[in-house]
Parts: structure tokens; C-alpha cells; sequence
């Protein structure tokens, strides 16, 4: 018996750090991750930050692509103190499906352990939201929410960032915050020095990337290719801190 869990223990950790075996994808797609996700460096480092330029445009104008894609996600709004362009238009509230049982009762660990088994998943700019053999910060968000609890949320991080804004109990602009689940939205890359941010007026800067939030400081989210598409990063005293703009909850809602 001991020995059986122990297999299960070391199938279950590969199964994370494989991504589920999402492995095999075409290496000729433009914009797509060789490298396996991870908590090194790579997000931080501004000899690949600052040359990286699918993490300086995140997920921003991924509507004009079009790839499983809904029409809905194009609209601006100005709910609340922060402006979000695209997306108020058309939104749908949806919930959990009833057959889904909660894990610990707590929708949100669903979730969460939806999210790890995506760990290293390739990276590719406006991936196909039907296909999540790649992902970009939204497709990510979206799609685990989508898998785990049947829940569509919008496909990209504006929309979504106004779906949280109109429909949840529990939004916020401190990151300090943020709860095991939550959505985390920021503001474009400008750099690794915080100096770069001084003066910036997030609440009218455009949002363009998101990730979910793990607890204990930490979030999972893929931001580019060069950085090793799905991985786990810290948020605090780095570029994420300086960029985060709002959060909250999906699954709180009113």
C-alpha cells in the first residue's frame, strides 16, 4: 500500500510539472514557449524582460484575432474608479454548474487545482480559446475557470476585469488583498525599475494582463513566451506589484 502511494505521489507531481503532457505542440508557432514554466528568474530579469515583447503587449488586442473568440468581448466601461477599455457589452453573469461538488467547500480549490495541472503549458499570444494545448494570460484564466467549474467567463483580461467590476461582492485595488482564486489584473510591462511606474495613472491605464491568485503571495499566470509560459510567481516588491491595478473575486458574486 505504501508503495502504491508513493507511485501515485510521483505520477500526480509529473502529471504538474508536464502540464498534463500538453507537450506536444508545433514548435513553428510564432510566439509560443520552448521552456517549461517554472519559479526561476526568468519573469524577473530584465536582460529577457526588457527585450521581450509578447510581455510588453500581453494580451491587448487579442479581439482582432479572432480564434474562438466571442464578439461579446469588445466594449469599454467606466464602472467604478477604474476604467476598463473593452468590455461591459454584453456581458453574462454565470455560475458554477450545480453537479460540481466543491473541493474542502470551497469552489476556489477547484480551481486552483485545475490551474496546477495546466503547470507549463506553452505560451502563445492569442491562443485558440478552444484549444488549450497553448495559452496566453486570459485563455489561461478562462479556461480554467471554464474546465473545472463550467464557468465562461469572458476570453481576455479587459472583459474579464469588467465581469469581476459588475457582477462581484469583493473587488479591491490592494493587492494585499487578494484571496486564494481571485483574478489579478495589471497594467502593460514597462520595465523591472519602479520608477518607471511613478506617476502612472493605473485607474486609465489599459489593463492587458491577468493571473490567479494562489494565496501565500503568489500567482499562477503565463505572460510570455521567453518567460516559459504557465508558471508561479511571487507578486510582491516586483514589476507584478507595481502594475496591479484591481482584483477580485469571480465565484463572490452578487
Amino acid at each position: 500500500m505504501k508503495h502504491t502511494k508513493k507511485l501515485l505521489i510521483v505520477f500526480s507531481c509529473i502529471l504538474v510539472l508536464s502540464g498534463c503532457g500538453k507537450r506536444d505542440v508545433t514548435p513553428q508557432k510564432i510566439g509560443v514557449s520552448t521552456q517549461q514554466g517554472g519559479m526561476d528568474s526568468r519573469l524577473l530579469d530584465p536582460k529577457i524582460t526588457n527585450q521581450d515583447l509578447l510581455l510588453q503587449r500581453g494580451d491587448a488586442n487579442i479581439e482582432l484575432e479572432k480564434r474562438g473568440y466571442r464578439a461579446q468581448d469588445a466594449a469599454s466601461s467606466t464602472n467604478s474608479s477604474i476604467k476598463i477599455l473593452g468590455g461591459t457589452q454584453g456581458l453574462v453573469q454565470v455560475w458554477p454548474n450545480p453537479s460540481i461538488q466543491p473541493k474542502e467547500g470551497n469552489y476556489a480549490e477547484n480551481v486552483i487545482s485545475q490551474a496546477a495541472m495546466y503547470y507549463g503549458t506553452p505560451y502563445e499570444f492569442s491562443s485558440d480559446r478552444s484549444d488549450p494545448s497553448t495559452f496566453d494570460c486570459s485563455d489561461f484564466t478562462h479556461w480554467v475557470y471554464l474546465s473545472s467549474l463550467g464557468m465562461d467567463i469572458p476570453n481576455d483580461s479587459r472583459s474579464q476585469a469588467s465581469y469581476v467590476q459588475s457582477f462581484s461582492n469583493r473587488t479591491y485595488t490592494s493587492i494585499d488583498q487578494a484571496q486564494r482564486g481571485d483574478l489579478l489584473f495589471f497594467v502593460s510591462f514597462k520595465g523591472t525599475d519602479p520608477n518607471n511606474y511613478t506617476g502612472i495613472d493605473k485607474s486609465i491605464e489599459n489593463i492587458t494582463h491577468v493571473g490567479l491568485y494562489l494565496g501565500n503571495g503568489k500567482i499562477i499566470h503565463t505572460a510570455s513566451a521567453a518567460t516559459g509560459g504557465v508558471r508561479i510567481d511571487e507578486v510582491a516588491n516586483n514589476h507584478l506589484t507595481y502594475r496591479f491595478v484591481l482584483g477580485g473575486s469571480v465565484l463572490d458574486t452578487k
